[in-house]
């Protein structure tokens, strides 16, 4: 037992004493090494948290990302919301303005309506009262008659024929003197005579045409049957222009041209009248036919280029033309000229109709010069112009033409060859032949000539 106590009693304080040790040796520093310095301790920051996992990240994330959608939900209803309202609004303001614009309106019609039938009775009141104010008023039986050209009837009536007496048998003995005054003969009554039945009209005929008394201006004139052809000649030209005018404006824009007078481009019966009759009365020997058929220009283009590419863009148009197989008829270049008129002027037969048109190459200049001196022109051309008066045009003209100036290489420009026109006659219609150069025979039917 003794020893058992010593052994608890010795376990005991070497307890203690360790203790006593360790605590000891914990508050004592340590000895600092010279070659080891101590590390500074990092001051962290008062404020810091330990950094959120990536998936509490994206968790926050998208509670962000639906927080701000329904904040933008709720935007979008309460404008919807406010939107509702003011287009509910503003129907039933329109709705208002229509009712009141409808009670105005039956207001309206309501205080017409009244005033008419407070016009009619007053009215009314003038009829009773004149009517008051002349006794003898004829009745609506006796009224006097309308004028009429038929002869109406009276409100007298005819007098009414007497009675035959039945024969009596009673037979007086003698016969006493009547004091009865004789009927008093009444005028007879003329039977108005039966109405004669009026004669039935011949069956209807067809209308016929206004007799043409021809054409006259200024001491010209065509008669009747050559102002025929000249109508069949315009009427053939306008239906020509429709397939013409495509091709024109096809031209001008590959070439980049400017079309000048598009509206002009059929010229007035007015104009070509006058040229047949010009022509017919300068040689009397010449036909309509053969008038008609010296006009080039009934179908007309002004085709126009700056300076610089007037050269190219009339060379690119002549091969156009010939490409698409039109026939050049006529080429007329007077820029070489010294004094007149300044310009290209071509005619040529469009491969469709077989219908000549013209077709004029200018610069802006010489298309202002031709504009200018069109008043000339025409007075120039007139009948009753004399030979003095022409000469002094043509002098003004050559003024006016001499300040256009001439584009580089244009008097070089020459059109392209000749297609030989031919015309037959196959199965009694008229056909026309285009024979160009090194090309097959092909015939184009135009409609018959007028005779």
């Amino acid at each position: 037992m003794k020893i058992r106590r010593a052994h608890t009693l010795r376990a005991v304080a070497w307890t203690v004493t360790a203790t006593a040790l360790a605590s000891t040796l914990s508050l004592v520093p340590a000895a600092a090494d010279p070659a080891c310095p101590p590390a500074e301790p990092q001051q962290k920051p008062a404020n810091t948290c330990p950094a959120p996992s990536a998936e509490k990240q994206a968790a926050r994330k998208q509670a962000a990302r639906k927080q701000a959608a329904k904040e933008a939900a709720a935007r979008k209803q309460a404008r919807d919301k406010q939107a509702a309202a003011k287009k509910q609004a503003a129907r039933k303001q329109a709705a208002k303005k229509q009712a009141a614009r409808k009670q105005a309106a039956e207001r309206q019609a309501a205080e017409k309506q009244a005033a008419r039938k407070q016009a009619a009775k007053k009215q009314a009141a003038r009829k009773q009262a004149a009517r008051k104010q002349s006794p003898q008023a004829p009745t609506a039986a006796c009224r006097p008659p309308r004028p009429n050209p038929k002869p109406a009837a009276t409100c007298q009536t005819a007098p009414r024929k007497p009675a035959a007496k039945k024969p009596s048998t009673h037979q007086p003995s003698a016969q006493r003197p009547t004091t009865q005054r004789p009927p008093a003969k009444r005028p007879p009554v003329k039977k108005q005579a039966a109405k004669k039945q009026p004669a039935k009209k011949p069956p209807a005929q067809r209308k016929q045409l206004k007799k043409d008394h021809g054409w006259s201006w200024e001491g010209l004139y065509i008669d009747a049957a050559d102002l025929r052809k000249v109508n069949v000649f315009l009427a053939r030209a306008k239906k020509a222009e429709r397939t013409i005018s495509p091709q024109v404006r096809s031209i001008a824009r590959r070439t980049k041209a400017t079309v000048v007078g598009y509206e002009d481009r059929l010229r007035s019966p007015e104009s070509v009248k006058r040229a047949v009759a010009r022509t017919m009365q300068g040689s009397p020997t010449t036909t309509a036919d053969e008038a008609l058929e010296r006009i080039n220009d009934s179908v007309r283009y002004i085709l126009q280029w700056p300076d610089k590419s007037y050269v190219k863009g009339v060379q690119d148009s002549t091969k156009l033309l010939a490409r698409w197989k039109n026939a050049n008829l006529r080429w007329s270049n007077t820029w070489a000229r010294p004094r007149g008129y300044k310009a290209i002027n071509t005619a040529w037969r469009a491969n469709d109709s077989g219908h000549p048109y013209e077709l004029q190459f200018h610069t802006p200049k010489s298309r202002a010069a031709q504009r200018q001196s069109r008043a000339l022109y025409e007075e120039a051309h007139r009948p009753r112009t004399t030979s003095q008066r022409r000469a002094q045009i043509q002098g003004q003209m050559n003024r006016i033409y001499a300040t256009v100036p001439c584009p580089a290489g244009s008097q070089l420009l020459n059109g392209p060859r000749r297609r030989s026109v031919e015309r037959k006659v196959v199965n009694g219609r008229h056909y026309v032949r285009s024979v160009p150069v090194m090309a097959r025979d092909t015939f184009m039917a135009f409609g018959p000539p007028t005779q």
